[in-house]
């Protein structure tokens, strides 16, 4: 997708959604945000490990918020995001990742942007950050932030 169709579709909507597959499987598949830091000044945000649909549905509830006054900062749990009692934690993608992560958005600013991780718990509300927690689907994640 050019720069010119990912500007018309974040002019559309305030944001696009990217999504990162590897045809082989052996990578995660990941999805982010394009769009986020340039209509509503926010991070753009970044999802490991869930399904296509999943990640887009997710990525549009923070869009969402963010569009409501929402700020989300790194390294705190927020309960908003999924249902039930489950929290999400943000953390700051690390500047080397972003030509290989986020190879279209760089291309798309230009210029310094940030990127957070948004990681998700396991079924005990345990995030991939603390000990104990039982998904792995989110080890890709945890190298880059």
């Amino acid at each position: 997708m050019s720069s010119t169709s990912i500007k018309e579709h974040i002019q559309k909507y305030g944001w696009r959604f990217q999504y990162v597959f590897d045809a082989e499987g052996e990578k995660e598949d990941f999805a982010y945000t394009i769009g986020l830091e340039e209509s509503f000044s926010h991070p753009e945000i970044m999802i490991f490990g869930l399904e296509r649909d999943t990640m887009h549905s997710l990525l549009q509830e923070v869009v969402n918020a963010v569009r409501g006054g929402s700020v989300f900062k790194p390294g705190q749990r927020y309960a908003e995001i999924l249902s039930g009692d489950y929290d999400v934690m943000f953390k700051p993608l690390k500047g080397s990742a972003y030509p290989e992560y986020a190879g279209m958005a760089t291309d798309y600013y230009e210029r310094p942007f940030q990127i957070y991780m948004m990681l998700w718990p396991d079924k005990n509300n345990v995030l991939p950050t603390e000990s104990g927690c039982q998904l792995t689907v989110q080890d890709e994640a945890l190298k880059i932030v």
